[in-house]
């Protein structure tokens, strides 16, 4: 009976100590590192459709084709698992792109819950959405699957960044089922708030970064730079987006 108990001690300990397996604490990363070795909390998704590395301690993803985050995840996507009932993380990256349908975020994604379809997977983003050479400019949308009806936010006000180079702060927060976010154009300055949702997702949820290009080969291109993924480090204070987004565009269009 000793031996018995011994040895299912000894395979618990085992997947627990697994490295990726169950990250029961999201984990800060500042992308110190080189090529393809990230840190063994990270999973990587359909990480062959996008050429990425860690570089000079940043993130680099080249976005693949054929890839979204709408009705479907087929977004490379990089994650880590959890079960906290509470988090609040943040990641910075730097948003080039031209000439193509693009999408790139921050992400909690849950495998078993339901959709409003009955699919199985559904998730709680906020993306930049390039749209594609017929707009030539990108939108922060905040969704779950298939779905902006407020208070999700399909598109935020006043936020309409010309293609090209996009820099762009993100911030998610959840508190049970609770779900609020906020983001920094230009990467700087105060967090503008964009909205707060309920969404019963059941864990464990996968959290964190993903890049894609929405269209077939040869749409146009897309590389992101995330600078870091990490704990958020001070309370967000709420920003009236008519207040701050003509401030920061009018001065960004001035330089």
């Amino acid at each position: 009976m000793k031996q018995i108990t011994c040895l299912i001690s000894i395979l618990f300990l085992s997947v627990c100590l697994l490295p990726g397996v169950f990250a029961q604490t999201l984990m800060s990363d500042e992308f110190d590192g080189n090529g393809q070795n990230l840190q063994s909390f990270w999973q990587v998704k359909d990480g062959d459709k996008s050429p990425w590395e860690l570089k000079d301690g940043l993130l680099v993803a080249e976005a693949g084709f054929d890839q979204n985050v709408w009705g479907d995840d087929t977004s490379t996507r990089f994650y880590q698992v959890t079960d906290q009932d509470q988090f609040d993380i943040e990641t910075s990256m730097v948003v080039d792109y031209a000439d193509a349908c693009t999408v790139t975020g921050i992400i909690v994604y849950s495998a078993t819950t339901k959709d409003s379809q009955d699919r199985d997977g559904e998730w709680v983003t906020l993306k930049l959405w390039g749209r594609g050479a017929a707009d030539n400019n990108a939108v922060l949308q905040y969704q779950r699957r298939q779905n902006d009806a407020a208070p999700y936010v399909g598109t935020q006000a006043d936020y309409n960044p010309e293609q090209g180079v996009i820099p762009i702060e993100l911030r998610l927060k959840r508190d049970g089922d609770e779900y609020e976010s906020w983001f920094k154009p230009n990467a700087e300055g105060d967090w503008v708030s964009v909205s707060k949702v309920t969404n019963e997702l059941q864990e464990p949820l996968e959290v964190g970064i993903y890049v894609g290009i929405c269209e077939g080969e040869g749409a146009g291109r897309m590389t992101v730079t995330f600078d870091y993924f990490r704990e958020a480090s001070s309370p967000a204070t709420p920003v009236d987006p008519r207040d701050r987004l003509a401030v920061t565009w009018g001065e960004l269009k001035n330089q």
